[in-house]
């Protein structure tokens, strides 16, 4: 299996947008503006700054430039040193490409347990590939005692997260329904039955969760829509 570790795609920044409430963010957007019309020096230079400032998001970012060669030549050492700054400040990203590049031995020896450590962190952030790829070592045995019960869970639960309209992973969701019902089929009716309990459990606290940050952010929205609106009738 292939361990890609994680560029800025739209769905990434859906739920950075929705997750986010560093003051830093107006002005990472702006490097990731110049990432999505490939000023990759521009972007780069942008998340620099901030990354030494200590932003997590900028850190990950700049891991991720290093890691694929965007703007600068492909350096692993550079790549670990941001990446794992960004993870051990608790960024989701930086969590997923730590997992990423031990699960693919970029720049450092192979190892799974390592990488499943960092899966699960961002998996427990409701990162749905995370949860994926946590899902296929626990399938496989690899870092992990072996239990397909557990695999189902993380599976259904990759699913769930994957629906999510600011996600729109719906590719991702197919092939984990299609992957844990291969993996139901050698299991027990107990333990799918337990998976399917705790999956159940896991949507209730899933949609409680997305619901109090999509209303959040629509509202604070709202509010600054209308704060400029009202700057904008008092100008002379």
């Amino acid at each position: 299996m292939s361990w890609s570790c994680r560029t800025l795609t739209p769905a990434l920044l859906a739920l950075t947008m929705m997750l986010s409430s560093t003051p830093a963010w107006a002005d990472f957007a702006a490097g990731r503006a110049a990432y999505e019309i490939g000023d990759m020096q521009a972007a780069r230079e942008q998340w620099q700054v901030l990354a030494e400032a200590g932003d997590s998001a900028s850190q990950a970012a700049l891991g991720s430039l290093y890691i694929h060669g965007e703007g600068v030549h492909v350096d692993y050492r550079q790549a670990l040193k941001w990446t794992q700054m960004a993870a051990e400040q608790g960024d989701m990203t930086g969590q997923f490409n730590m997992g990423s590049i031990y699960a693919s031995g970029l720049g450092v020896e192979r190892d799974y347990s390592e990488a499943a450590y960092w899966f699960r962190l961002a998996g427990d952030q409701y990162d749905s590939v995370s949860r994926y790829n946590l899902a296929i070592l626990y399938s496989r045995g690899l870092g992990v005692e072996r239990d397909d019960g557990e695999a189902v869970f993380l599976l259904n639960t990759a699913g769930i997260i994957a629906g999510t309209p600011e996600i729109g992973l719906t590719e991702l969701a197919g092939q984990a329904e299609h992957l844990a019902l291969n993996l139901m089929m050698t299991m027990n009716q107990a333990d799918i039955q337990e998976a399917h309990d705790r999956s159940k459990e896991f949507e209730r606290e899933y949609i409680e969760y997305y619901m109090k940050f999509y209303f959040g952010r629509k509202r604070a929205l709202e509010t600054s829509s209308e704060g400029q609106s009202q700057d904008s009738q008092q100008e002379p």
